[in-house]
């Protein structure tokens, strides 16, 4: 039963990280001066973004 549990816990985390590696502003890429500020921002849930960019 633990390794049960320890397996779907790995499954769930590598899930979450996984989702979080995609960029979700496609008007801003990894290489611009303010990627790590706005990709901070988004996961603090300061800024959301808009569906079209």
């Amino acid at each position: 039963m633990k390794k049960i549990l320890a397996m779907a816990a790995a499954a769930a985390l590598t899930c979450g990280v996984s989702a979080y590696a995609a960029n979700p502003f496609s008007d801003v890429s990894a290489g611009d001066w303010a990627y790590q500020a706005v990709t901070s921002l988004s996961e603090q849930g300061v800024v959301e973004g808009y569906p079209d960019g």
